[in-house]
C-alpha cells in the first residue's frame, strides 16, 4: 500500500481501444466484491462514454460510484477532484479504488495511476494489440523510474481469447523484456450483454468458462494485490 494510504488502487488501462478493458474491468470488479464482501469499495470511470459507471448501477450502491470523465486536454480542476476523491477514500482500512479509463496514452492521468498500487492492461494476442500495449507498458516503466516509484505494478491480462487458444508465446515473449506479470488469459466476451439497461453482471456468465476465469482473476488480486504480496515480490 502506498505511504499514509491504508488500502489499495486498480487502475485499468491500455493505450489501445477495444481490447474489452472496461468489460473486464466491471466483472473483476463484481468478483473481488464476491470474494471480499467486507471491502469498501469504489468505483471511478473516468471514460467520457461512461460504460461502467452506467452499468455498474444496478451492481454497486450509487455512493459507490463516481463517473469524472477525462477528456485528452489537462484539466487541473477535475484532476484535482479526483486526486482528492481517492486519497478520502484509500485513507480507510479495507478500501479499494478501481479506476476504469478510456484508452489512450497514460498522458496527464498517470498522475490518477500513482496512487494506484497496480494497473491491469488488458490485451488481445493479435499483434495490432499488442505493440501498442507493449508501448503502453513501456512508457508506464520510464515514468516509475522518473518518479523513482515501484508502483503502479502492471499485470497484463490476455484479454478476448478463443477457446481454442493455446499458443501464448507472442505474449510471453513480450513480457520477458518487460516489468510485467502476464494473468491467466480471459476468453472471449461474445456471451457477454451489452446493454446497460438489462446488465446482471456475474448473474449472466455463471457456470461459464468465463466466469472461472473472471475468478481465477478476482483470487489472483485478493491473494497477491490486497494482501502486499506483489509489493514484498517487486521489492525483493
Amino acid at each position: 500500500m502506498l505511504a499514509g494510504l491504508n488500502g489499495h488502487g486498480l487502475f485499468f488501462g491500455n493505450m489501445k481501444g477495444g481490447v474489452g478493458k472496461s468489460t473486464l474491468c466491471m466483472y473483476t470488479l463484481e468478483m473481488i466484491q464476491k470474494l471480499r464482501p467486507n471491502l469498501d469499495i469504489l468505483l471511478i470511470d473516468t471514460d467520457p462514454q461512461g460504460t461502467s459507471s452506467k452499468m455498474m448501477k444496478s451492481i454497486l450502491a450509487p455512493e459507490q460510484i463516481r463517473f469524472m470523465p477525462m477528456g485528452d486536454r489537462y484539466d487541473g480542476a477535475i484532476m484535482s477532484t479526483i486526486d482528492g476523491v481517492m486519497k478520502s477514500h484509500l485513507v480507510k482500512d479495507n478500501s479499494l479504488v478501481v479506476v476504469d479509463t478510456a484508452a489512450g496514452k497514460i498522458g496527464n492521468i498517470w498522475q490518477v495511476a500513482l496512487l494506484c498500487n497496480t494497473m491491469i492492461v488488458p490485451t488481445s494476442l493479435s499483434w495490432t494489440d499488442m505493440q501498442p500495449t507493449i508501448d503502453y507498458v513501456q512508457e508506464i516503466d520510464a515514468r516509475k523510474e522518473d518518479y523513482t516509484s515501484m508502483t503502479p505494478h502492471i499485470i497484463v491480462v490476455p484479454n478476448r481469447t478463443s477457446p481454442n487458444q493455446k499458443d501464448y508465446s507472442l505474449i510471453n515473449n513480450a513480457a520477458k523484456s518487460l516489468n510485467v506479470i502476464v494473468a491467466p488469459p480471459v476468453s472471449d466476451f461474445s456471451i457477454v450483454k451489452h446493454s446497460s439497461h438489462d446488465y446482471k453482471g456475474l448473474k449472466d456468465v455463471e457456470k461459464s468458462r468465463f466466469y472461472q476465469e473472471i475468478e481465477t482473476l478476482g483470487n489472483f488480486i485478493v491473494s497477491h494485490v490486497l494482501s502486499g504480496e506483489l509489493d514484498r515480490i517487486f521489492a525483493e
